[in-house]
């Protein structure tokens, strides 16, 4: 079990069902905090919930597609009607199509940014909204990337929404500092999930990369540290985890 650092505290996490969600969900259950496991798959977000609630936590499973303001809303009202309030919203979900420049189409753009940039955005406004109205501050934690810096062929599409989440990190922090609600992003760099697990040259990354390819879990502990009051003074920041790959 962990230290306790979050006991207590709701925490919503979107695509929490595999990959760095998933880790993030678990970790934050083993430190107190009471866990929405949310996702597209019913049965994982069950799966996920259950793993938290054998482990001695608490959790609920709320199925949720970002790309929908009313399941965002949905999600936010069976929290509120389980625990009553929001402390800490991770807004994970994503998708990454790989697909070079010449062929990309309007279909995979836009559904590659109706969820990263749009499902992020509107996730994070709704906990804002309700940390506002319930007072006492709050964490916001978006998920950017490494590649908002770095660029990686395959990814024109999917590189930029992660740099227009780093960016509208800044800019929600800057509004929601008068409400002491800490927004922070993290980017990640090569970790290894079921979204790029095909994509990955293993021998190269392991061999560039002086920390080598991470896990889910590489992640998880600066998502705790983002969510405690040990950051209650850290805003407007991405928080790059990538295993040295930037100081190449």
């Amino acid at each position: 079990m962990g230290l306790g650092r979050l006991k207590g505290k709701v925490a919503i996490i979107t695509g929490s069902t595999r990959g760095i969600g998933r880790a993030i969900a678990l970790a934050y259950g083993e430190e107190g905090a009471k866990v929405v496991v949310s996702g597209t798959k019913s049965n994982l977000c069950d799966e996920v919930a259950d793993k938290i609630r054998s482990a001695g936590g608490e959790a609920i499973a709320v199925p949720c597609n970002v790309s929908k303001t009313e399941d965002i809303d949905r999600m936010y009202a069976k929290t509120l009607e389980t625990w009553g309030r929001v402390d800490i919203a991770v807004n994970n979900a994503g998708v990454a199509t790989f697909k070079n420049f010449l062929d990309m189409d309007i279909e995979t753009l836009s559904g590659i940014w109706n969820i990263n940039m749009y499902g992020t955005y509107f996730s994070a406004q709704r906990a804002a909204r309700q940390m506002v109205k319930q007072g006492g501050g709050g964490k916001i934690i978006n998920m950017s990337s490494i590649v908002c810096e770095t660029g990686q062929i395959g990814l024109s599409a999917y590189a930029p929404t992660k740099a227009a989440i780093a960016m509208m990190t800044k800019c929600m922090a800057l509004e929601m500092a008068p409400y002491k609600i800490n927004v922070n992003a993290i980017g990640p760099g090569t970790i290894l999930t079921d979204i790029n697990r095909k994509e990955l040259d293993f021998e190269r990354d392991q061999k560039e990369i002086p920390l080598g390819i991470g896990q889910p879990e590489d992640i998880a502990g600066i998502a705790i540290f983002l969510a405690t009051d040990e950051a209650r003074y850290m805003t407007g920041h991405v928080v790059f985890i990538d295993g040295g790959y930037n100081i190449k």
